[in-house]
């Protein structure tokens, strides 16, 4: 009988018989589950931002502010010498008071020309009556003659209408008479001779009727040309006295214009205040020289019967690659230059207004040119000063900041940087932006 081989092999019975130590385990650090969770948990915030995220596209212009109503400057039409100022700094005016007296006075060896030459001018006036008195004198009288002479016509033509009458009832009277002597002749009680004289006379009558008519005619002729001269008369008159009241005219306006050479008086255009008083009286002024600025009344107080100039806007100017998807309505962000936005924070505003047409360098307004460009080449990159720039209105929703608990007004011509918030989308659109603009054919 041969030996039974064991159930199990010897190597299962020695690694049984060695169990008393423990099971094998691999150890795993706590670190390693941490950093899964935590790689979960960017995953999911990264899934959820890129979903429910969103990009705000901004175009950064710069700008300057100004008043709603704009800004006039007050010019020298005239080189002169400033007599008066009328106004003070900040003083608010009324359309039409005078703000400004300039003299324009010119002297030579006669004198002040501007009086020498009001006088002549006053000589030509009175040369000018008298003609107009004259022109009118002899007017009536011709008149007179004329309207004379036409109530003689009409009377001698009341004495050639009875003449007429009593010529055409001879003529019937001697028609009647050569019927009754041709039937006197023809029954022998008178003879031809008689007759042919009854013939003659009616032939003599109807000669005298005929001239008499004629007459007539040529009477109611010059009636009608004395009536006619007499209208061109008047006609010429008219004539006359327009060429005369024009050249009045122009006698008074060069005595206003001699007399506007001699003293000027600026007035302002519109109701405001004055800022930007630079000249003293005295002083010579050059023709179109800026002498002030006016701040007209904001009209939206105007109309509720105040006369407040403090309302300002902003005007912003954008290349054209900035301006293109600039719309009204936009939001706006605004950095004040004179109120760092670190410590005062960002401005709300909103765009009003974007231009048709770009404004050249040349065409921005005087003042703010300058400042406008420099600050243009300093926020945009790649700016040419050259570069035409579309001005955007944008109503401020402040008109003050505050500045250490304390209300400080902006004032016109303060500079500004401006992000014009546009287009809005979620970052997976913009991520697959590229996918999503491919139409199928």
């Amino acid at each position: 009988m041969s030996k039974s081989s064991p159930l199990f092999r010897p190597e299962v019975t020695a690694a049984l018989g060695s169990q008393w130590m423990g099971s094998i385990r691999l150890a795993q650090p706590l670190s390693a589950s941490l950093i899964a969770i935590v790689a979960l948990i960017i995953a999911a915030v990264l899934i959820a931002y890129i979903t429910f995220g969103s990009i705000t596209k901004k175009a950064r212009v710069t700008g300057i502010t100004v008043p709603i109503g704009g800004q006039l400057s007050v010019a020298a039409p005239n080189a002169g010498i400033l007599l008066t100022t009328h106004v003070k700094e900040g003083e608010q005016v009324k359309a039409g008071q005078i703000l400004f007296t300039l003299s324009t006075e010119r002297q030579n060896s006669q004198g002040e020309i501007t009086a020498l030459v009001a006088q002549q001018l006053a000589s030509r006036a009175d040369s000018m009556a008298a003609e107009q008195r004259l022109r009118q004198s002899q007017y009536q009288e011709k008149k007179q003659a004329l309207q004379q002479r036409l109530a003689n016509l009409a009377q001698e033509h009341t004495q050639l209408e009875q003449e007429l009458l009593l010529a055409q009832r001879r003529q019937q009277l001697a028609q009647q008479s050569v019927v009754k002597y041709e039937t006197l002749q023809g029954n022998g009680y008178v003879s031809a001779a008689q007759t042919q004289q009854k013939q003659e006379d009616l032939l003599d009558i109807s000669t005298r009727l005929s001239t008499l008519q004629r007459n007539k005619t040529q009477l109611q002729a010059n009636q009608i040309a004395l009536q006619s001269e007499l209208d061109s008369l008047a006609n010429s008159l008219a004539t006359d006295l327009t060429q005369i009241e024009r050249a009045k005219a122009s006698l008074k306006q060069e005595a206003a214009e001699n007399a506007n050479r001699q003293a000027v008086q600026i007035i302002a255009t519109q109701a405001g205040t004055i800022t930007a008083l630079t000249n003293q009286p005295g002083q010579a002024i050059n023709t179109g020289q800026v002498l002030a600025s006016l701040i007209p009344v904001d009209a939206r107080t105007a109309q509720a019967g105040k006369t407040e100039t403090g309302s300002l806007e902003a005007h912003l100017y954008a290349p054209s690659r900035t301006a293109g998807f600039i719309q009204p309505e936009q939001e706006v962000l605004i950095r004040y230059a004179a109120f760092p936005y670190q410590k005062f924070g960002l401005h709300k505003a909103t765009v009003v207004d974007v231009s048709r047409t770009p404004f050249a360098p040349s065409e921005l307004p005087q003042n703010l040119a300058t400042t406008i460009l420099s600050n243009a080449q300093q926020a945009i990159n790649g700016f040419n000063s050259n570069e035409a720039l579309y001005r955007i209105k944008v109503r401020l929703h402040e008109q003050s900041i505050n500045t250490y608990g304390k209300a400080q007004m902006l004032k016109p011509g303060m500079t500004l940087e401006a992000d014009v918030l546009q287009d809005s989308r979620k970052i997976w659109e913009w991520v697959l932006e590229p996918l999503l603009v491919i139409k199928p054919n």
